[in-house]
């Protein structure tokens, strides 16, 4: 992202403004590596500061994530489609592909040495992967097999088993933490975990009614999760080999699954809807959405994770940053002025050094932008009329931003997000010009939804919902209310998926009418459990 432009910002101190609330802590796009010229493999972090790549170029290439600048290229003469590093030897490099070659090759990073290759899979190897604290490598392939190789000796690197039993292509092979379980995902649509030391399949994983593309362990061990083309994750329990939840949310196929360092984060990503999608493993709730491809790898400390962009040719790096300026606890707009009031300033000259987000030692546009993209992270539509009061920021101001983020090549996703910020303010000058009832969010939902609308005039308003065969399920009065727009989570009408006992409904197609005055409008929703 390109940065130096000077912003001349004017803002007004504004009183509490409750704006869409974001973590204190985001996972911010601030760079893009560019140098691959063909569709990027899966990639892996040697150290916290250096990232390895391989891709349809027939390259691999490293790269320092602080700087963001190239370290080293290696022409390699084939695809590669899968990298792996052992974990007691960053220096160590596997790589495999296709390209008319099946064979996994190996070299060492740091000069490029020429280790070896071993071969015997017959068709494109899609997955590498180290057991802990080993040289004993897995691969997956088209083949539909599974093989394990040691390749300690580089002058015996041999094969060591075959895993037979999938009945097509292998997308993702993953080790158990303790390196007792090795899991493979296939294009059969299930998860087999074999014992690797006699090549047992001991179990099947059944449940996604797709191909699985990629699998991942947990940092304990405790949790494997799967990412399907059926556009869900599940989350299995591997000591008793059942289903621990399901997270949706993807509308299109999944590529890939991967666990934070700490365990407490799970992201997935998609493929056509350009989404990683960050999840609490522990109670599937989700937690944010980032705007990549999928091709996921975190760093050893977890403050990068890694995607791809819609050329499939980039990758982007996304930093956890400390987006909470004001150090409230939340993020909102209070804290993009606190940011515009620094702006230009460096640290240690006057600058407060919570508004350097990115910490790169000033205040600029990055920080500015890492701050709007967070609070647009936290997965409610546009800002509203509600959220921005007259006078507590000039449209001037945002226009300028957007256009000298423009200028300096910002991240799409900043701008548009800026973009949102500017229609808000746009919106509160006057109230909408007619009354509309909106679809709800999340669609599908489990448990909970809210029902956003927008009135012209002031009304009495009550939403009520219906089953599919016609029978009155809940009734929400929501009482007289002034012409505005209700579409933020603090505003608009919410339904926590209960009738009017209190008891849960059942999954399926449902029906919600907003009446305001001699306004009427229904639409549907879907509860999915």
């Amino acid at each position: 992202m390109k940065t130096g432009m000077v912003l001349t910002l004017t803002l007004v101190l504004m009183a509490a403004l409750a704006v869409t609330t974001a973590n204190a802590q985001q996972y911010v796009h601030t760079d893009t590596l560019t140098g691959h010229t063909n569709w990027l493999g899966k990639m892996a972090f040697k150290d916290n500061g250096t990232l390895i790549s391989g891709s349809a170029d027939h390259t691999l290439r490293a790269w320092n994530v602080t700087t963001g600048h190239q370290r080293w290229q290696q022409n390699v003469g084939s695809v590669v489609a899968a990298v792996a590093l052992p974990s007691h030897n960053p220096h160590f490099i596997a790589y495999g592909g296709g390209d008319g070659s099946n064979n996994i090759r190996m070299r060492y990073s740091n000069d490029g040495d020429w280790r070896g290759e071993v071969s015997g899979h017959t068709n494109n190897v899609y997955s590498l992967a180290f057991k802990p604290n080993s040289y004993l490598l897995a691969s997956g392939s088209v083949d539909n097999t599974v093989r394990i190789w040691d390749v300690e000796d580089r002058d015996n690197l041999r094969h060591v088993r075959t895993l037979r039993g999938h009945t097509s292509w292998i997308g993702s092979v993953a080790w158990s933490p303790d390196g007792r379980v090795l899991a493979s995902a296939s294009g059969d649509g299930t998860v087999r975990l074999w014992n690797p030391d006699n090549g047992i399949n001991f179990a099947v994983l059944r449940g996604h009614t797709e191909v699985v593309r990629s699998v991942a362990w947990s940092p304990d061990g405790r949790i494997l999760a799967s990412g399907s083309h059926d556009r869900t994750v599940r989350l299995w329990n591997p000591d008793t080999n059942g289903t621990l939840r399901v997270l949706r949310g993807h509308t299109s196929p999944i590529r890939a699954v991967a666990f934070h360092p700490n365990g407490q984060t799970l992201a997935s990503g998609g493929t056509n809807d350009w989404t990683i999608r960050l999840w609490n493993p522990n109670t599937g709730a989700h937690k944010a959405t980032l705007k990549a491809y999928g091709n996921l790898a975190f760093s050893p400390n977890g403050q990068i994770l890694t995607g791809i962009g819609s050329g499939e040719e980039d990758i982007l790096l996304f930093r956890l940053l400390t987006v909470d300026v004001t150090g409230n606890g939340k993020v909102n707009v209070n804290d993009l002025v606190e940011v515009a009031k620094n702006y230009g300033k460096t640290v240690g000259a006057g600058a407060n050094r919570k508004a350097d987000v990115n910490n790169d030692g000033k205040v600029d546009v990055d920080d500015i932008l890492a701050v709007i993209e967070a609070v647009d992270a936290a997965g409610a539509p546009a800002l509203t009329q509600e959220d921005i009061k007259p006078g507590s920021l000039q449209a001037a101001d945002v226009h300028r931003w957007i256009r000298d983020a423009k200028a300096a090549d910002a991240d799409p996703a900043g701008i548009a997000a800026l973009e949102q910020l500017l229609a808000a303010l746009t919106r509160a000058e006057a109230p909408p010009e007619k009354t509309v009832l909106l679809a709800n969010y999340p669609n599908p939902f489990n448990p909970e939804t809210w029902i956003p609308y927008q009135l012209s005039e002031a009304a009495e308003v009550t939403v009520t919902i219906h089953s599919s065969d016609g029978k009155l399920v809940r009734t929400l009065a929501l009482g007289q209310l002034p012409a505005g727009i209700y579409q933020t989570r603090t505003r608009a009408a919410y339904w926590d998926g209960r009738n009017a006992q209190g008891e849960p409904v059942a999954s399926g197609i449902y029906f919600y009418t907003l009446t305001a005055g001699d306004f009427s409008a229904t639409r549907k929703m879907v509860i999915r459990k």
